[in-house]
């Protein structure tokens, strides 16, 4: 049994396509094998979840929604339903209330027991904490054998902003605030800020964690490394945490699968080792080994994993080598390490994996990356002109699409210069 975070699981809570019903199934069945418990459903594209709240769900999409918390049932994970009313809620209108208790009602019909309750991302005007706190309690005492998280306007910083702190003190015992840490996208998440929470709130944060989320401004990021900078501790004083997925589903599952490892397990997670395990999971330890070279070039993001350790294993070495005068050394091993590029590129060509099809944009920046990587390797051979090698670096850096290569573009860079 896990004796460490009580609640462990994921959010479909991005902006974008929502996932299918077979993807969901597909995520619910890997992540209940890897430990997690909780899954809560927040698409925000799904009309009924936000700009349709105060609708009832019509017979067809009810069916889906029921067949998926039984599938959770079946694979002891708690279906977590989250509804966002904050857009248009008129707390001085029964009639929202009214919809409002349907709504709960009719999903409580389908065997639901837990629910989010979501204030985030509403427009200005609507952010009094007095209204907030009303109908969370309000929706809490209607329900009183269910649980409830409430997903604050206000949820990350301190945790001794004046609304958080009100809206944490006055809610039920039945109620759990969600909370993604210092930031919207945290990069550390440690045990002293949630005690720092508690203290304030009255609540142990349930923290809703925006990793590998890459929606809104992130869209040109593709976060494929492991989740890390997560206190081994953290589980002491925090009910759990939910990772907030992507819209590419089968890209999620690699960053997902380490997320369960350190849940299972915090204080021993080590972030390469799971990372290279989820690899071998997905692909198969021989066609993992070839695309880490391409997967550690998508590691950008607010864990800021700057640069993949082969690169820059390859382009440190080789620049060591060339300022010391061993230009043919540096060659060797810029040339060993292009081969190793063109052969990821050869296996993302032809590879069928589900996970390559949703990748294309970042595919694309890799293989002009290879490219770029060979014409500084011809540069330093005297078979191409700086000229040459300056065109190519510009038009790769007006490429929108995210790799992590700072280290390759300052040896281009070196090249240049030189």
């Amino acid at each position: 049994m896990n004796t460490f975070f009580e609640r462990r699981g994921y959010l479909e809570g991005f902006y974008g396509t929502p996932w299918s019903d077979a993807q969901r199934r597909d995520m619910i069945a890997l992540m209940a094998a890897h430990g997690m418990n909780t899954y809560a459903y927040g698409a925000k594209d799904d009309p009924y979840h936000r700009d349709k709240w105060e609708q009832l769900y019509p017979a067809q999409q009810l069916a889906t929604l029921q067949s998926l918390v039984r599938y959770c049932r079946e694979h002891g994970m708690d279906f977590m339903y989250c509804l966002a009313p904050g857009l248009t809620y008129d707390y001085a209108d029964e009639r929202c209330w009214a919809a409002i208790h349907a709504k709960f009602a009719q999903i409580i019909a389908l065997g639901v027991q837990s629910f989010g309750l979501f204030f985030d991302d509403i427009p200005p005007g609507r952010e009094r904490v007095e209204d907030h706190l009303a109908l969370a309690c309000r929706v809490c005492e209607a329900f009183p054998d269910k649980s409830f998280t409430i997903c604050p306007m206000v949820y990350h910083g301190r945790g001794n902003e004046p609304y958080i702190r009100t809206l944490g003190q006055g809610l039920p015992q039945n109620a759990d605030l969600f909370w993604t840490g210092r930031n919207i996208c945290s990069q550390w998440l440690d045990a002293e800020e949630a005690q720092f929470f508690h203290q304030h709130t009255g609540k142990q944060p349930l923290y809703w964690d925006n990793y590998p989320v890459n929606d809104a401004e992130m869209f040109h990021e593709m976060h494929l490394g492991p989740i890390a900078n997560r206190d081994p501790n953290l589980h002491q004083h925090a009910r759990g945490i939910l990772f907030n997925g992507m819209e590419y589903f089968e890209c999620t599952k690699l960053a997902f699968l380490t997320c369960a490892d350190y849940l299972r397990d915090p204080e021993h997670y080590d972030p390469e080792q799971s990372w290279l395990r989820a690899l071998n999971t997905l692909f198969g330890a021989d066609d993992a080994a070839r695309f880490v070279y391409f997967a550690e070039q998508c590691n950008t993001s607010c864990l800021k994993r700057q640069n993949g350790p082969r690169m820059l294993e390859a382009v440190e070495s080789a620049a060591t080598l060339w300022r010391a005068g061993d230009l043919p050394g540096a060659l060797t091993l810029l040339q060993d390490f292009h081969a190793t590029l063109e052969d990821t590129r050869a296996f993302l060509a032809e590879s069928q994996h589900p996970m390559i099809a949703e990748l294309g944009k970042w595919i694309h920046k890799y293989n002009k990356y290879a490219d770029l990587f060979g014409l500084t390797i011809a540069v330093l051979q005297g078979n191409a002109s700086r000229d040459a090698l300056a065109a190519a670096l510009h038009e790769y850096n007006e490429i929108a699409a995210v790799l992590t290569e700072f280290a390759m573009r300052a040896f281009v860079e070196t090249v240049l210069n030189a």
